[in-house]
């Protein structure tokens, strides 16, 4: 269904009513929504300090100006409480950012969802999920800031299934893909600190990014042995042969393991760099790579990330469970790279 141009309105039917036009006008995601009554979205633009008119972001590819008023009616459809609000804003004016190169992953076959990782104070005030079932359901915060974010793609932006947004296969991440940094058990430096911000910002990191994958080693005892286990997990991901940015999820029973034996972020990401490396002959072999496989081709290696910095260790995840995550991002960093922006509260 074509989703019809979207505006503030007061819903005067009941709740059901209201429901079932909101189906009928294409705003939804295939679940029902909250009714963008005018009053809820007044809440909204109060909650981060905004005006209606006052432009959040441009999506040149689009030729598509975004507005808080279009940012507060999509929150509210998803089912935002008004303190969401400024993490919204702040994703989508990352997804404005030329670095994310929006058009590229929204319209991908590549089927890439817009993954959001939000670290700082803000996090834990508004009790983001950063632990046990961290992709799963049960959040409010995590499941509708992301949804809110999706919906913007699609009302807004006009990214629809079939349309603009053409993934061969898609993922659950396209519902909504949001999480924190457990910054409380972590005894690394946080994402948006490694990035240049003050641990008493709040910032949110958006991704181009396809799903996650557990990673599990119960019997390894070192940290070696941990990531080791990632590394080839991570080689296996690499027959796409792009050269793009991980998400490295390191859940609290790795973490451990890790830090007592004084491995740091910035090693981690040093020993991955270098341990997801493939030779030029198993690319061609795959085909991701032209021409025929010579005997040089075995010498040379291709990395899985252009730089070790690529790779962004993020730690959260369940207290117990000897496993990690890695999540891929979409395409080529010259297509699309991770973009971090702070989090205005009003």
């Amino acid at each position: 269904m074509v989703s019809k141009r979207l505006t503030s309105r007061e819903f005067g039917a009941g709740v059901d009513e209201s429901i079932e036009f909101c189906f009928d006008q294409g705003w939804t995601d295939g679940l029902p929504v909250m009714p963008p009554t005018a009053a809820r979205i007044l809440d909204m633009l109060a909650a981060a300090g905004l005006t209606p008119d006052a432009v959040i972001t441009r999506i040149e590819d689009r030729q598509v100006t975004v507005t808080a008023e279009k940012v507060a009616i999509n929150a509210v459809l998803a089912g935002c409480m008004p303190e969401y609000m400024p993490v919204v804003v702040a994703a989508l004016q990352s997804m404005g950012d030329p670095a994310y190169g929006f058009h590229g992953p929204a319209t991908s076959t590549g089927g890439s969802a817009v993954f959001m990782l939000v670290n700082g104070p803000l996090a834990r005030a508004l009790e983001l999920n950063c632990g046990e079932s961290l992709f799963g359901p049960g959040w409010r915060a995590n499941t509708t800031i992301g949804r809110a974010v999706r919906l913007l793609m699609r009302n807004v932006m006009g990214t629809l299934p079939g349309e603009l947004d053409r993934s061969t296969f898609g993922h659950a991440g396209k519902g909504s893909f949001c999480i924190a940094e457990n910054e409380a058990v972590s005894q690394w430096s946080p994402v948006h600190v490694e990035r240049g911000f003050k641990p008493e910002q709040s910032t949110v990191t958006v991704m181009a990014a396809l799903a996650p994958q557990q990673v599990y080693n119960e019997l390894g005892q070192s940290g070696e042995n941990i990531l080791y286990t990632l590394c080839e997990h991570m080689r296996i991901s690499a027959g796409t042969g792009f050269n793009t940015e991980y998400v490295l999820v390191i859940a609290e029973e790795h973490m451990n393991i890790l830090v007592r034996d004084r491995w740091t972020k910035a090693d981690i990401r040093e020993f991955c760099h270098e341990n997801t490396r493939l030779t030029r002959s198993q690319l061609k072999r795959l085909g991701v790579l032209p021409g025929e496989v010579t005997l040089q081709d075995d010498m040379e290696t291709v990395s899985l990330v252009p730089q070790a910095r690529d790779f962004m260790v993020v730690a959260a995840g369940g207290p117990v469970g000897g496993f990690s995550a890695f999540i891929p991002g979409w395409g080529d960093v010259v297509w699309s790279r991770s973009v971090t922006r702070e989090i205005k509260q009003n």
